[in-house]
């Protein structure tokens, strides 16, 4: 199991710290310095400057030549084929070839199964990231979202499950369509994967 949350972005912006603090209103967000490289890190816990405790650390991994972050981007491209639906393989794979920064979320389960305001700053954390900088999302490697937060493309091999809101790539117009999947129900995963929306999908969505 992959623990990290990513977004992935076509342009490299610093992490906002401040805007983050004020949205981690369940735990508390600050910097520490990198001993061997430029720049910093976020750590997240319950309590400011407690290193003993964390939930989750936050680095941002420039995309270029030679980079650990274009090293990332081509394992993720490597792994489009084995999940679906199609259309969103193809659109990840160009979007991936653009990114220029992955803001990785390393989350520590261990860390945070005690504690029920870990996973709610872990979400207040990585929203608020995400409305400032935009973006996609990979979850760990169970599947990707698209800049309106909507499941896009997940793997066959990972149990995902739930209600969840997703879109549907038009290749022809280039539009987003907008459903909602039971990734519970066997008949509507196949679906999702192979590219096909059921007519329930698109009626939750109307409702």
């Amino acid at each position: 199991m992959d623990d990290y949350l990513r977004i992935m972005t076509v342009t490299d912006r610093d992490i906002p710290l401040i805007d983050l603090q004020k949205a981690a209103k369940h735990g508390a967000i600050w910097s520490m310095d990198l001993p061997s490289n430029d720049g910093n890190y976020l750590l997240v816990g319950p309590v400011a400057n407690q290193a003993g405790e964390i939930w989750a650390t936050i680095e941002r991994n420039l995309v270029g030549p030679g980079t650990l972050g274009a090293e990332e981007v081509a394992e993720f491209m490597d792994t489009l084929d084995q999940g679906g639906p199609p259309s969103a393989g193809r659109w990840l794979t160009d979007y991936l070839e653009s990114v220029r920064a992955i803001y990785a979320i390393r989350i520590y389960p261990d860390a945070m199964k005690d504690d029920p305001q870990a996973f709610e700053t872990i979400y207040e954390v990585r929203t608020a990231l995400h409305k400032i900088i935009g973006g996609i999302g990979r979850w760990g490697d169970l599947g990707y979202t698209n800049d309106q937060d909507r499941l896009i493309w997940c793997r066959r091999d990972r149990n995902v499950t739930g209600l969840t809101v997703a879109s549907m790539l038009d290749e022809f117009s280039g539009r987003w369509i907008e459903i909602q999947v039971n990734l519970d129900d066997p008949t509507e995963f196949s679906a999702f994967q192979n590219g096909e929306i059921l007519s329930v999908m698109k009626d939750r969505v109307k409702n």
